[in-house]
């Protein structure tokens, strides 16, 4: 377990002081998958630089399996570093390196026994789908295939926590897909902790169980997956949210959002108020996410009549989420 208490980090130059962290309280459980996503310059990667302790917080304390890392030596910081894998955005192969070389550098820092380095090299690339690419060079790959040596390697010390780093940003959808299919497969076989960092929230619905959010340093939301996606509380959230479901053209009209999941998605709730409230219903746009085995469902429509708040008062009765859109 990680544990984040109190945690503050500034950089300070010349002509300004920037806020990274402000007062960051974070408890990261042993085997959940963590999303942490928000735009750019919300934090996300100052965080997760404080988790490995290639940054050190001004305030605050890092407590990783129980153990206070502001109390390690360099030696011990180092040692603890080795139970975490990293996974950055843009690979950080060694491209002069076959993938078989780049895997058995890894091992080779991290002091693996060396009668066990080549066995542990092809199961490894048996995981993540490289069998029989050990002897090509990176250059010969293509991006979803290096990346799969990217997480390869950052398994190689069998670490338990796995740190992804924008993992899937400098990929195709389908690629980015594919990785998160296989960061889900050996999660289940490994239970390994795995905390990644993304400002595409498209990609953590389909990885993660929970979700933290952040913006201008500060932790603003942490939810359920579900949760967050039919009760989100944070304009930042709905944001991101809306960026993924729909943005209307003309924000000037009233728009009502409606979220439901699939408990009340078959059920008449909506022709029912049309019909007991007597109101007129323009359904602008409708589309439907799943979440491992949820499905949640997205209603952006206009509401006139007057009975107007009596509907949506009935409709939040049935366990709608109803919203104003702005």
């Amino acid at each position: 377990m990680i544990q984040l208490q109190s945690i503050d980090k500034t950089y300070t130059s010349k002509k300004t002081t920037f806020h990274a962290l402000n007062n960051i309280n974070l408890s990261i459980h042993d085997g959940e998958i963590l999303g942490i996503v928000g735009y750019s310059g919300a934090g996300k990667s100052t965080l997760l630089r404080i988790i490995n302790g290639l940054i050190l917080p001004e305030h605050g304390q890092v407590i990783v399996d129980s153990v206070d890392t502001n109390q390690l030596s360099l030696g011990d910081m180092r040692r603890m570093r080795q139970s975490m894998g990293m996974i950055f955005q843009h690979f950080n192969l060694i491209f002069s390196m076959t993938v078989k070389s780049n895997i058995m550098l890894a091992l080779s820092i991290a002091n693996y026994p060396k009668d066990l380095r080549e066995k542990s090299i092809f199961e490894l690339l048996d995981l993540v789908g490289l069998t029989g690419k050990e002897n090509r060079y990176p250059v010969e790959l293509s991006g979803g295939e290096r990346q799969r040596l990217g997480i390869a390697r950052a398994l190689s010390n069998h670490p338990k926590y796995l740190l992804c780093d924008e993992a899937t940003s400098a990929l195709d959808q389908k690629t980015a897909q594919d990785i998160i299919k296989l960061l889900k497969q050996i999660q289940e076989k490994t239970k390994i902790t795995i905390i990644f960092i993304s400002h595409q929230i498209e990609i953590v619905k389909d990885l993660c169980t929970r979700v933290v959010v952040m913006d201008q340093g500060c932790i603003i939301e942490d939810q359920s997956v579900k949760a967050l996606f039919t009760h989100p509380i944070s304009s930042i959230t709905k944001s991101l949210i809306r960026s993924l479901v729909y943005e209307p053209k003309d924000i000037s009209k009233e728009i009502y959002e409606l979220i439901y999941d699939h408990k009340n998605s078959d059920s008449m709730t909506l022709s029912d108020m049309i019909k007991i409230y007597q109101v007129d219903v323009n359904i602008m746009f409708a589309k439907t996410l799943e979440l491992k085995d949820e499905v949640i469902g997205y209603l952006y429509l206009q509401i006139e009549g007057a009975n107007k708040e009596q509907a949506l008062a009935f409709l939040r009765d049935a366990h709608v989420e109803v919203n104003r859109y702005v």
